[in-house]
């Protein structure tokens, strides 16, 4: 993090649940954290326990805490909880949010960070995914759906902030709660919001300074005053974006989405290289599924010739592992990455 080169290269994990199954079955492993030392990881998350109300639902479907709806849906090699029913779908005015049963503080345990943090003493502790790394305008998109997700903010701007001061009041209040018990412990604050596409920003860097670098200021600003670094997962090609980013007081950009436009780490890496550390960059849309393992290798050996020189880098993959990714080449990603050395 402060750009100077370690002794070997941090790793980092993360999967879609047929994986974590699928490579514990393979691997001979019992459970989540042997399979994290089975490849040496060095990255722990950790979040409060969820106690509130029940969030299944009939089979096949659950909720989460705003509200949505979601149905497992099966495509190709895995399954995804797709989102079904948008609770704000038909309101458009802002009297209107004052019905909606907004997520409680009371829903949480937050002591059991404590047990976490002690049990991950000595790894790289991160918020976990969900609760305790949101999303804005991902939550925004699940409570009024895509379509007004992207168009409110157009026409609509003052309910759309409404919206977000909203759901912005509970995650200021959890965040606030999660580090007065976490303390100093948590070494990375994740932010997990995706603002690009394969090809460009999903909206422009002007709608975003206004709608959503204040959310990404005010949340990082609690985190960053007990001493962790703001870690922001960002799918896409966003490259655009990045300045607003670093001015927002992002630390680390994940995951480097390496096929899609602008998103190339040598480029990246000459560019910000001195502003900004990177976390990812293992391609996940051809190299991996389709690679064989000694492709694999190779691949990694040369992004990790790019990406780690000077330190500020983190590898691992440009997703979670997907379903459709060999045992083999996971494996032969990480053999790699352990292999490899700062000349």
């Amino acid at each position: 993090m402060q750009h100077r080169e370690p002794d070997r290269v941090p790793l980092f994990y993360r999967d879609v649940p047929e994986v974590d199954a699928r490579l514990r079955r393979d691997l001979n492993l019992p459970d989540r954290e042997a399979l994290l030392r089975y490849f040496d990881i060095d990255f722990r998350w950790v979040g409060p326990a969820y106690i509130g109300p029940a969030l299944d639902g009939p089979a096949g479907h659950s909720r989460d805490i705003w509200g949505t709806q979601y149905r497992y849906t099966v495509a190709g090699h895995g399954g995804y909880w797709e989102p079904v029913g948008s609770p704000l779908a038909d309101v458009t005015e802002i009297a209107g949010l004052d019905a909606h049963p907004w997520p409680s503080l009371e829903w949480f345990d937050f002591s059991a960070l404590d047990e976490k943090l002690r049990q991950y003493e000595g790894y790289a502790t991160m918020t976990d995914p969900g609760f305790s790394s949101p999303g804005v305008l991902a939550t925004i998109q699940n409570l009024l759906g895509m379509e007004r997700a992207m168009t409110d903010m157009l026409l609509r701007p003052d309910f759309y902030q409404a919206l977000i001061d909203r759901i912005m009041a509970f995650n200021l209040a959890f965040l606030t709660r999660y580090f007065e018990v976490a303390g100093r412990r948590v070494d990375f604050f994740r932010i997990g919001d995706d603002f690009g596409t394969q090809r460009g920003l999903l909206l422009s860097p002007r709608a975003w300074k206004r709608f959503f670098g204040p959310t990404q200021v005010a949340m990082s600003r609690i985190a960053k005053a007990h001493g962790a670094y703001y870690y922001h997962h960002c799918c896409g090609a966003v490259r655009e974006l990045i300045p607003a980013l670093i001015e927002a007081g992002v630390d680390v950009l994940d995951p480097i989405q390496v096929k899609a436009t602008g998103m190339e780490p040598a480029a990246l890496k000459a560019e910000f290289g001195d502003r900004l550390c990177f976390s990812g960059g293992v391609d996940e849309q051809e190299l991996l599924p389709r690679g064989t393992p000694d492709e694999v290798r190779a691949g990694v050996r040369a992004l990790l010739d790019v990406m780690a020189p000077g330190g500020g880098y983190f590898v691992g993959p440009t997703h979670n592992f997907q379903a459709d990714i060999p045992t083999a080449n996971i494996v032969a990603m990480y053999e790699a990455a352990r292999a490899w050395r700062y000349a």
